[in-house]
């Protein structure tokens, strides 16, 4: 997985990171659930979060540091359920990703916008 630069310093930098006050305004029956960049959610404070009974718990597909480290306190929690980066792997993923491949190279034979271009500036 490419990092951009403003997202792997996201702690400081990234306007998308998820501190305390946002677990703070959510419903003490929510779930907390990350399959997009690890680098966006403030691990403490989803744990403190837990901890408080904020959340009732959390999903999560990508983590700060990954591997998640063992000394990470999210191995502890029973309310929180951990997969190996691979949330989007699906039946259909291989089909889906021919399909995009597909639109994305018609559109470059007929010079119209490619469904997923690189957009070198943001680093991807």
């Amino acid at each position: 997985m490419h990092i951009t630069p403003h997202a792997h310093h996201a702690p400081t930098h990234f306007a998308c990171r998820v501190p305390t006050q946002e677990f703070d305004a959510m419903k003490r029956t929510g779930v907390f659930i990350n399959i997009g960049r690890g680098v966006t959610v403030d691990e403490a404070a989803l744990c403190k979060a837990l901890d408080a009974k904020k959340i009732v718990g959390a999903a999560l597909d990508v983590f700060h540091t990954e591997p998640l480290p063992e000394s990470s306190p999210l191995w502890k929690r029973e309310n929180v359920l951990i997969t190996a980066h691979n949330a989007d792997f699906t039946e259909d993923y291989a089909e889906q990703g021919w399909r995009v491949w597909q639109e994305n190279y018609n559109a470059a034979r007929s010079g119209k916008t490619m469904v997923t271009p690189v957009q070198k500036e943001l680093g991807y």
